[in-house]
């Protein structure tokens, strides 16, 4: 019988690991805990990891000059959690990734990563299906800007994440949208009104 980390791991939605590979990856992942509020990166820091949420929500955000918090995405289980230009390039984050519940993730070394794709053909696939899947993210995330309005944003994030508008500030929700808090309210109250 399977352990409920290996279940996560093989039929997660992020990506599927066959019987025969798994323990090869199970050997090189960290399962560790976020506390609330804590960070799972920092910006100026390098991204050593590859986080897959197993539970909890995390958000990635940048400081703007003024100290104000712009958030580019929000996590949630199956979701994989990096810095993945970081990753990449090996150069420091410009983001922050931070814990908005406690979270619990399993972590991925870069250098182990390489050294599985050096390893099988299939590790080399995992990582492309891993590829794939960050850059999803991101082109879905741009799309969102800057094709769908504020209210349709506000929409997607309660479809998808309905969670997060009870863990965050609106100000939060609101830099996520690429609004200002008020048109959030406004937002809001047409939905109630409807």
């Amino acid at each position: 019988m399977k352990s409920i980390t290996e279940e996560y791991l093989t039929n997660g939605s992020l990506f599927l690991v066959d019987e025969e590979h798994y323990a090869e990856l199970r050997g090189y992942l960290k399962k560790v805990m976020f506390k609330k509020a804590s960070f799972f990166l920092r910006k100026g820091e390098y991204c050593r990891y590859l986080g897959f949420l197993k539970s909890g929500v995390m958000r990635s955000f940048y400081y703007q000059s003024n100290g104000k918090e712009i958030n580019v995405n929000f996590y949630h289980e199956n979701g994989l959690v990096t810095d993945y230009d970081s990753i990449l390039s090996g150069g420091q984050s410009e983001i922050n990734i931070k814990a908005v519940e406690d979270s619990e993730m399993f972590l991925l070394d870069r250098e182990h990563l390489q050294s599985l794709y050096h390893k099988d053909p299939y590790w080399q696939e995992f990582g492309r299906k891993i590829t794939e899947t960050a850059y999803l993210q991101a082109k879905k995330r741009i799309e969102g800007l800057l094709c769908l309005s504020p209210e349709r944003r506000y929409h997607q994030l309660l479809e998808e994440n309905p969670k997060i508008l009870q863990l965050l500030p609106q100000k939060h929700i609101a830099s996520y949208l690429g609004i200002q808090p008020e048109s959030l309210s406004r937002i809001r109250r047409r939905i109630q009104g409807r």
